[in-house]
């Protein structure tokens, strides 16, 4: 329908606050029909294909909270709504900047029954204003381009004397235009043949607000999206970029994301204290007063959050390898094999670190699929890794407690014949891996790891995150802690003291072997300074160092 038939058609010229409620649930569903071709597009900042997922999230989140609310809720507490809850669920840094894009529409709205064309224009300027003071170093061709296009383009409509329904249909065509253009503005979006994700992902949700402010039961414009991921406008070349980027040398560093609540935090002096903004152009802290979602890329996440951990209170803490992630997603758009061609069996690993990765993948695992502590993979991640192991029978490998259930879940749903060994941590993990004969059945092979498994302990060495207490002794938050097989057993101030003080907790003469794992970022030499301690303490133990590569945990050590 044609702008002036909407506006002869008695079409609304008001905003309501049960337009913009069924506005953003159209959205959410137009989302979820494009996350993954938004995956496929995200090479900016990091090409570690979650774009679509981690906008979807931010906005199945605000729904929640909106949805929550009565339908007849004026548009200043649907906004309200749709701003806490992205910002309660904010997820990567579209995600982030996301929220502030609704945090923005929140504010200008505040206390509006409904908003006249004016107060659209504001809400969409404000939107804009707040996500791009949200960033440090703003770039062109990016989603916050997209925003600030699309507002402009509202305010010259509304100048020109534009009717809701041509306001909108300006403001769709704007945004797309926005996301072609970004193909131009940034050179990494030029090389791998794509438009901006985060771009592409913004410019779905405006269409599918606007069309339902406008009252218009149709896509507007030519913005046609299809769950295959084609559009007429923009036409966007055949996704290369994610799996077609390179990662720098070093790799690309853990995302790591949580909520910091405590009285008197200020976003842009808790940015300043926490990140490198001379390095990290990825650093967001925003939020309201008491609480602030942070978001950055950093190469040590442990040293962050013991930093963060001296300002308040740290919740829903996440912590994403990049790094595996974007490998990842490299392995995921290679063709398997045909049917045919599949192996008869194959082992499914779970593990984070680049370090776990290449060494399960070197013992023989078919794939390893990323998560751990703070990351668990979802059953379709575990779905999708027993799908890229390319074998009729599959053993998963969980390696935490956690994850078993999950595991179990996903053997049930496959296709193939799978069965879970529930590895409680990666040593164990590994001594299964080390029992496995691909050349024997499942049947065979399933019991035999998981005797080799049973003698297996594991020290993981991490912070606390909080006050306790180990026996009468008071743990300190921040502090180094050891954990044996999942049971705190020592704290320090040192690594050396604390992993020294597990192996103590062990029965004397249970074991012969220790291998250390170090976690990402900590030096070689530290490894090697542990290694002596040990061999000085426990002569008559032999001791292997490894790169794990792992988040959070300095050192995940293997005693047996």
């Amino acid at each position: 329908m044609a702008a002036a038939e909407v506006a002869a058609s008695g079409a609304p010229q008001l905003v309501t606050g049960k337009a913009l409620r069924q506005g953003l649930e159209r959205a959410l569903g137009r989302l979820a029909e494009q996350k993954g071709h938004i995956n496929d597009l995200n090479v900016f900042p990091v090409p570690d294909g979650d774009t679509g997922n981690n906008m979807l999230l931010t906005l199945e989140a605000a729904w929640q909270e909106v949805e929550a609310l009565g339908e007849d809720a004026p548009v200043s507490a649907v906004a309200k709504a749709a701003a806490h809850g992205s910002l309660m669920g904010a997820r990567g840094n579209s995600g982030v900047i996301l929220s502030q894009v609704l945090r923005g529409w929140a504010v200008s709205s505040q206390e509006s029954e409904t908003l006249d064309l004016k107060g659209l224009c504001e809400a969409l300027n404000e939107g804009a204003r707040v996500a791009y003071l949200a960033v440090k170093r703003p770039v062109e061709g990016t989603m916050l381009s997209v925003a600030r296009d699309a507002a402009r383009t509202a305010q010259k409509g509304l100048e020109e004397g534009h009717d809701l329904s041509q306001l909108a249909e300006a403001v769709v065509g704007e945004a797309w235009a926005a996301v072609e253009r970004s193909r131009d503005q940034m050179d990494v979006l030029r090389e791998a043949g794509v438009v901006d994700a985060g771009g592409f992902g913004l410019a779905v949700i405006l269409s599918a607000i606007a069309e339902r402010l406008a009252g218009s039961g149709e896509r507007l414009g030519d913005a046609q999206a299809d769950p295959a991921g084609t559009t007429s406008r923009p036409q966007v070349l055949k996704p290369r970029g994610a799996a077609a980027a390179v990662a720098p040398e070093g790799g690309f560093g853990y995302c790591t994301e949580f909520a910091l609540i405590g009285a008197d935090l200020e976003a842009v002096e808790i940015r300043s204290q926490l990140g490198d903004e001379a390095e990290d152009d990825s650093a967001l802290v925003v939020g309201e007063p008491g609480l602030l979602h942070v978001h950055l890329h950093t190469k040590e996440p442990w040293a962050l959050l013991a930093k963060a951990a001296q300002i308040g209170q740290i919740e829903r803490l996440k912590v994403e390898d990049m790094t595996a992630q974007h490998q990842q997603v490299r392995e995921q758009r290679s063709p398997l094999p045909e049917r045919a061609a599949l192996r008869p069996l194959g082992v499914v690993a779970v593990a984070q670190g680049e370090g776990f990765r290449e060494l399960l993948l070197g013992l023989g695992a078919a794939t390893v699929v990323e998560g751990g502590q703070s990351r668990n993979p979802s059953t379709e991640q575990i779905l999708e890794g027993i799908e890229a192991a390319a074998a009729d029978e599959v053993i998963l490998l969980p390696n935490n407690p956690n994850l078993v259930m999950g595991a179990e879940q996903a053997a049930k749903l496959s296709e193939r014949e799978a069965a879970v060994v529930p590895s409680a941590n990666l040593p164990q993990g590994i001594a299964a891996l080390l029992a496995f004969d691909p050349g024997a059945p499942l049947e065979v092979n399933r019991p035999r790891m998981e005797r080799a498994m049973a003698g297996v302990h594991a020290i993981e060495v991490t912070r606390a995150v909080r006050d306790s207490h180990l026996g009468e002794r008071k743990v300190e938050e921040g502090q180094l802690i050891g954990m044996l097989d999942g049971q705190l057993v020592s704290c320090g101030e040192a690594v050396d003291s604390v992993v020294l003080g597990a192996l103590r907790a062990l029965p004397e003469g249970s074991i012969e072997v220790v291998t250390l794992y170090r976690g990402a970022g900590v030096e070689n030499e530290a490894s090697a300074g542990l290694e002596a301690a040990i061999r000085r303490e426990f002569p008559e133990l032999e001791v292997e160092r490894h790169d794990g590569g792992q988040a959070l945990y300095q050192f995940v050590i293997s005693a047996e």
